[in-house]
């Protein structure tokens, strides 16, 4: 065996004036300076833990309002409303194009029509206007004073968007 592998702390201490004797391992206060290093390095490492944690969740609740906004999007460009406008050039050249309305999808308060359901969050608002889906929700929600979700105590920390037009290509 190496004879560094074995290392302890040798401490001398005099008991009297001829006597000296030798303390091998750590003294008290030595071992609770390492448990409280210790300890606030397992501290470190819990707070890393949560914010990926909390990270990933918000991740997760994007890809679920994603979803639901694509998922009806598509409902909507099978079903609109198509009508025939005619435009005129300079030469007096009709012109027939086709447009799309989406205003039979109106709706103020769509969360519950696109079914998004989110994990630890509350959606904000979902407002379907002139084919454009808008969704806004709060990120994860930590705290349990905001955990009955009041829209006054949340003032907006933490907000996230996403937004999808019908009829682009």
């Amino acid at each position: 065996m190496d004879k560094y592998m074995y290392r302890y702390i040798s401490v001398r201490i005099l008991y009297s004036s001829n006597r000296f004797q030798r303390q091998n391992g750590s003294t008290i206060i030595e071992a609770i300076v390492a448990m409280f290093v210790l300890s606030f390095g397992v501290l470190a490492l819990m707070l890393a833990q949560i914010t990926a944690v909390h990270t990933s969740v918000n991740a997760a609740n994007q890809g679920e309002v994603t979803r639901a906004v694509q998922n009806y999007i598509e409902l909507m460009n099978s079903q609109p409303k198509i009508s025939l406008e005619v435009t005129e050039d300079a030469q007096k050249n009709k012109i027939f194009t086709l447009k799309k309305d989406f205003s039979d999808f109106n709706n103020k308060n769509c969360s519950a029509l696109l079914n998004i359901n989110l994990t630890n969050a509350k959606v904000k608002s979902c407002v379907i206007k002139d084919g454009q889906i808008t969704v806004t929700w709060w990120g994860q929600i930590l705290n349990k004073d905001d955990d009955n979700n009041d829209d006054n105590n949340l003032k907006d920390k933490n907000l996230f968007s996403y937004s999808l037009t019908a009829g682009q290509s």
